[in-house]
């Protein structure tokens, strides 16, 4: 008689990571790696030192649920800096162990059984799985295929009463197209005077070519 245990899978139709297929690939063909974001540079010396003096130091507890305070206000000023918006670092930052998991407690939050949430494909592989198992119902919707911009009139036509997020990733990933001002006009347009929350993945905010701007 069998012993092995069966797990009931909340995701059976979600197959292996992208990334782990084509990391193996180019492990086996050594090929340069572009499936995720491997720095060619070595961590900078002065961070392994100030990590190394903390935890001499003794910070090695759990930290606060939302962050500690110091990294908080760091972000808070960046943000600031960086863009001109003020975030409250009290109640309005919070830090995630990676963008994945603070994208899956995003989804978590919001997500009730049968609720559309509108992405934009090619996605994200996390996305998907992150919304169908908070019962979510992912629309997907087609980058335009010469500038891989947004196609607004298809979002407009996919917009019903159980819409609940839009979800976007700029710059984005895999194309590295930017949304551009006109973008953020039509956004606007779109979920005025609606209850549709707007989730921004904007990781590879710093990554960015050509002269363009991450808005």
């Amino acid at each position: 008689m069998s012993t092995q245990l069966k797990i009931s899978s909340k995701l059976p139709d979600v197959k292996t990571s992208i990334f782990a297929i084509m990391s193996k690939m180019a492990n086996e063909y050594n090929a340069i790696n572009l499936s995720q974001g491997f720095p060619d540079f070595n961590c900078s010396e002065q961070l392994i030192e100030l990590v190394h003096h903390f935890m001499k130091n003794g910070y090695n507890q759990y930290a606060p649920m939302p962050g500690t305070v110091e990294l908080r206000k760091q972000i808070s000023l960046k943000v600031n800096r960086d863009y001109g918006h003020k975030y409250d670092y009290e109640t309005e930052i919070t830090v995630t162990a990676g963008a994945t998991q603070a994208l899956y407690t995003a989804f978590s939050a919001i997500i009730k059984p049968g609720d559309e949430v509108i992405i934009f494909e090619p996605a994200y592989d996390s996305y998907l799985p992150a919304i169908i198992a908070n019962g979510g119902i992912p629309i997907a919707i087609k980058l335009n295929t010469i500038d891989f911009s947004i196609p607004w009139q298809e979002v407009e036509k996919s917009i019903t009463k159980k819409t609940k997020c839009i979800v976007f990733n700029s710059p984005h990933n895999p194309t590295g197209a930017i949304l551009k001002s006109n973008d953020l006009i039509q956004l606007e347009r779109i979920v005025k005077n609606t209850n549709i929350f707007l989730i921004s993945d904007e990781v590879y905010e710093h990554i960015i070519f050509d002269n363009q701007k991450h808005l």
